[in-house]
């Protein structure tokens, strides 16, 4: 099962259904997208269940896109939580600004190489 939207897929229109604050940021998904990241983080060690509704590759996305839009504190990512282009992106739902503390305290607890795979996944991806 497929749970992102390729960008590609998206259209951009010059109306107000729909509408997102957020439509620049289509450039930096279709990068994403580009250098398969996600595909890419799939791999990290996480500790959840393959069918969890969020897993850790697509919290981590969803890190990475709500701190290029400027949110700078996990509560900031309270108002991507109904952007109808990063729903798209994010496979219909995003998760809720409280999971993300939970799960990043979850991650520090379970998961301590996660540093060294994210730097090694880092230098993967960029070469």
């Amino acid at each position: 099962m497929k749970f992102t939207t390729p960008i590609s897929k998206i259209k951009t229109e010059f109306s107000l259904q729909n509408a997102t604050s957020f439509g620049g940021i289509k450039v930096f998904l279709a990068y994403l997208e580009k250098i398969k990241l996600a595909e890419a983080m799939r791999c990290l060690s996480g500790g959840k269940a393959h069918n969890s509704v969020f897993p850790i590759h697509r919290i981590l996305l969803y890190l990475i896109v709500g701190w290029m839009l400027g949110c700078e504190r996990i509560f900031h990512f309270r108002k991507l939580q109904h952007d109808a282009l990063l729903r798209r992106f994010q496979g219909g739902r995003c998760p809720h600004h409280s999971l993300l503390y939970k799960e990043l305290g979850r991650l520090g607890r379970t998961c301590p190489g996660l540093a060294m795979e994210l730097r090694t996944l880092h230098q993967e991806v960029m070469l």
